[in-house]
């Protein structure tokens, strides 16, 4: 699969290599930074499916731009420094891979795919707890509304449920909604 990449180093010279092997490679690099401030503004006006940076440029350094954009596309760090420090650093920033300079052609075709494939295993997790975390929201609300109703009415449970879902279908409004309604006006 053919990714549209984003690269930013401050060395002209690796920025043309690395675009060479890219483009051999069967990729398309749609803008090119000198910096990670550049290469912020370049990354929110082409969107990119991914970034590869290195980690010391002018203005904003790699890990700094990967914690600004690595929830929204993966990040490579592509760098000559491999201190620990750096690494844990990039991993906490959210990097999907880093490789050292000099880099290998070899190298490079498995770490973008590898990075764009975490990335989009990371993402659908990401909204599956999202997902996960509204329904267990809407439930609080739901069961906090029915004891108000059995409470202030008189109602079983199931007839406090039943309450909700018929005000819900008459209204034509979700469960969440109907339940915060009752919240607001009997809590």
């Amino acid at each position: 699969m053919s990714f549209r990449i984003l690269i930013a180093d401050d060395e002209p010279l690796i920025r043309i290599d690395l675009k060479e092997l890219l483009v051999e490679l069967g990729y398309e690099v749609v803008a090119e930074a000198g910096d990670g401030n550049e290469a912020l503004e370049l990354i929110n006006q082409v969107n990119p499916d991914l970034a590869i940076l290195d980690i010391k440029m002018p203005g904003m350094d790699g890990i700094t731009l990967a914690r600004e954009v690595s929830k929204k596309l993966p990040v490579i760090i592509l760098t000559a420094y491999t201190e620990r420090q750096l690494i844990d650093k990039a991993r906490d920033a959210g990097v999907m891979a880093y490789l050292s300079k000099p880099f290998r052609e070899g190298d490079l075709s498995p770490a973008i795919e590898l990075a764009v494939g975490q990335f989009l295993k990371t993402s659908q997790l990401t909204d599956r707890v999202s997902h996960l975390k509204e329904q267990l929201e809407t439930r609080k609300l739901i069961d906090r509304a029915k004891g108000l109703l059995m409470s202030n009415e008189g109602l079983s449970e199931s007839q406090a449920y039943r309450r909700l879902q018929k005000i819900s279908m008459d209204k034509n409004k979700p469960m969440k909604e109907v339940a915060q309604a009752i919240i607001l006006t009997m809590g």
